[in-house]
């Protein structure tokens, strides 16, 4: 069994500028991520999952090592859309320059993929760095400190800090002139958590309880027209290319009429987190992990459960989006769900990881992180087979990607 997935890599404003390319496969016996793509992975990005749904729009970065350039396999790659990242142990290669010289010419381009830069490795970039634009480094295994980022920079390498996984990190790198993170950080960054929301937050939130609460139509709809903006948007994401209607929605009845009660109270949700502030950009990774946890979790359910009802998805969509939303609004996690009063099932789900929606949640976590030992006895008590958890992977790239374009456009 194999699964690829991806993570954002991002500038110092949380802007995503590319994807690193992740990919397991339980054939290959390795504790280490640090392995060369292989042709059916490549084979099942360009032909089977498609590049526009794997990037979305966004540059690509693929571990390679010298067997892999050395192939003819490496010519079917799309120049403009990939970084191909080499591998340390590929670094010190005899016919690597080269091979780099020739494959630059045809329009490839490359980078270092998590190097630890002693002087070896440093003077080695430099001997290689005309035929480089990226280096990846390791920040865990770092024990130089800075030293080595200004000969890096004095070569125009583009600085990529992976593995961080706090403030301090991030900080830290950012000093040293890093241009580009990825880690846990970015996709979950350091809050403050507040008492209490603001009093527009408080008035959606009282609107998504009476939406739980089945109130009539006749309460909701003045509820929300109350809040101007908050009508204006919803119109705007309602109409939006992400959810494709054929004709546009124009009133607050339409949109509980067209898509239900529990749905509007998630996307509700979901606003307040795609909000724009100066301080969050409403591409943050993180709201994006948003839009791809609760699509995980909608399409285990429905794998797992084929009969699943419409209750049963929404619920689903709401797990997903709890585990993640109270860090938008900066709020203590426990706080935020008794604002919503949530049912204790979904408390349980959250901090117990019990009952089927803690499984659910569980499971969506290990797909996140591909993880397949954990995932194994999942998928062979429901007997899953591989390609449907593979196109699930797919259909929440391709959603995250919709929302994505629809918040640089219309946001």
């Amino acid at each position: 069994m194999s699964l690829i997935g991806r993570q954002p890599i991002c500038d110092a404003q949380y802007t995503i500028v590319g994807y690193d390319i992740l990919f397991r496969d339980e054939a290959i016996i390795t504790d280490s991520s640090d392995i060369s793509i292989s042709v059916s992975v490549l084979d099942r990005i360009l032909n089977g999952f498609g590049i526009d749904n794997v990037l979305g729009g966004h540059l690509g970065f693929l571990k390679v090592d010298m067997d892999f350039l050395k192939s003819d396999i490496v010519t079917t790659i799309p120049q403009k859309d990939f970084i191909l990242m080499i591998l340390e142990n590929s670094l010190f290669h005899p016919e690597l320059e080269t091979t780099l010289q020739r494959l630059s010419k045809l329009g490839y381009r490359f980078g270092i993929n998590g190097c630890i830069p002693t002087l070896e490795v440093v003077d080695r970039i430099k001997r290689l760095h005309v035929w480089l634009e990226y280096v990846r480094i390791d920040t865990l295994q770092n024990i130089y400190g800075d030293s080595s980022f200004k000969q890096l920079k004095e070569m125009s390498q583009k600085l990529i800090a992976m593995k961080v996984e706090s403030l301090e990190s991030f900080e830290e790198y950012k000093k040293y002139g890093s241009d580009f993170f990825q880690g846990y950080y970015i996709k979950r960054p350091y809050t403050i958590e507040n008492d209490r929301l603001s009093s527009s937050q408080e008035q959606v939130l009282g609107v998504w309880n009476l939406l739980q609460q089945d109130a009539e139509i006749g309460v909701i709809v003045p509820k929300i027209e109350q809040n101007h903006a908050l009508v204006l948007q919803l119109m705007q994401f309602i109409n939006s290319s992400y959810f494709s209607f054929k004709t546009a929605i124009t009133s607050v009845q339409k949109v509980i009429a067209l898509i239900g009660r529990k749905a509007l109270s998630n996307w509700l949700l979901l606003m307040l987190a795609a909000n724009k502030s100066s301080d969050t950009p409403t591409n943050h990774p993180l709201l994006l992990m948003v839009i791809n946890r609760t699509e995980i979790i909608s399409g285990l359910l429905k794998l797992s459960k084929p009969n699943s009802n419409r209750d049963e998805m929404d619920t689903a969509y709401l797990v997903g989006m709890l585990s993640l939303i109270h860090l938008f609004l900066n709020m203590n996690h426990r706080e935020f769900l008794r604002k919503l009063n949530v049912s204790p099932e979904i408390e349980e789900a959250m901090f117990e990881a019990q009952g089927k929606w803690g499984e659910l949640l569980t499971m969506t976590r290990h797909v996140e992180n591909m993880d397949i030992d954990s995932l194994t006895p999942f998928i062979h008590r429901y007997k899953i087979d591989i390609q449907q958890m593979n196109q699930l992977v797919v259909h929440a790239m391709e959603k995250v990607n919709a929302f994505d374009t629809m918040l640089q456009n219309q946001f």
